[in-house]
C-alpha cells in the first residue's frame, strides 16, 4: 500500500512538472494576443485576416507600420515583397482591417478596408457620419431604423457631409439624445 502511494505521488509530480518546463522553454514562441483575450490601453485597434496565422484584432499601441502588425498575425508564408509596394510602411490606422493574400513567390497583396460597423462599436472605435449607411446606423443605440433614415436623408439633403453637430438638426435628435450620440462619432 506505502508503495503505491509513493507512486501516485511520483506520478502526480511530474503530470505538475511537465507543464511548468514546457512552457518555460527559451525557444517558445510567444504571440502578441488579440484585442479580446487581455487588457491593454491601446489607442486603437487594427483587424488582419487572410492568410496569418492568427487572424484577430490586435490593439495598437503607437504608430505602428503595415508590417508590424502583419508579423503579429504571423504570415503563413515567408513574404518576400508586398504589394502595393510602399504598403509595409504605410501606418496603421484605428479602425482599419487588413486582409493578407500571400502567392507562393512569397508576394504579399495588402486589402486595406475597415472593421465592421458591430465590431467598431463594441471596441469603441468612432464611426464616420459622412460613410456610415442606414442599415449600419441602426446598429448604434438610440438609433432605430426611422431615425437612421431621417440622419441618411438630412446628410443627402445638405451635400452628402455631415458634422457630428449636424446631428442636432436632424428631426428627434435633441440635446439629451445628441449627448449619448456624439460618444459613438
Amino acid at each position: 500500500m506505502e508503495r503505491y502511494q509513493r507512486l501516485m505521488i511520483l506520478l502526480l509530480a511530474v503530470a505538475v512538472a511537465i507543464p511548468v518546463v514546457v512552457r518555460s522553454r527559451p525557444g517558445a514562441v510567444q504571440h502578441t494576443p488579440a484585442a479580446f483575450s487581455v487588457l491593454t490601453a491601446a489607442q486603437g485597434y487594427v483587424q488582419v485576416s487572410g492568410d496569418v496565422r492568427h487572424p484577430g484584432i490586435y490593439p495598437l499601441t503607437a504608430k505602428i507600420m503595415t508590417t508590424a502588425v502583419i508579423e503579429m498575425a504571423v504570415p503563413a508564408h515567408p513574404i518576400i515583397s508586398m504589394e502595393p509596394s510602399a504598403a509595409g510602411t504605410d501606418p496603421v490606422v484605428n479602425g482599419e482591417a487588413l486582409q493578407v493574400s500571400i502567392s507562393g513567390v512569397g508576394k504579399a497583396k495588402v486589402t486595406r478596408g475597415s472593421i465592421a460597423v458591430a465590431e467598431r462599436l463594441v471596441l469603441g472605435i468612432p464611426l464616420d457620419l459622412n460613410t456610415i449607411n442606414e442599415t449600419d446606423l441602426d446598429k448604434v443605440p438610440g438609433i432605430g431604423p426611422a431615425m437612421a433614415s431621417r440622419i441618411v436623408m438630412h446628410r443627402q439633403n445638405n451635400g452628402g457631409r455631415m458634422s457630428v453637430q449636424d446631428l442636432l438638426m436632424v428631426e428627434g435628435i435633441g440635446e439629451k439624445k445628441f449627448s449619448i450620440l456624439r460618444n459613438y462619432f
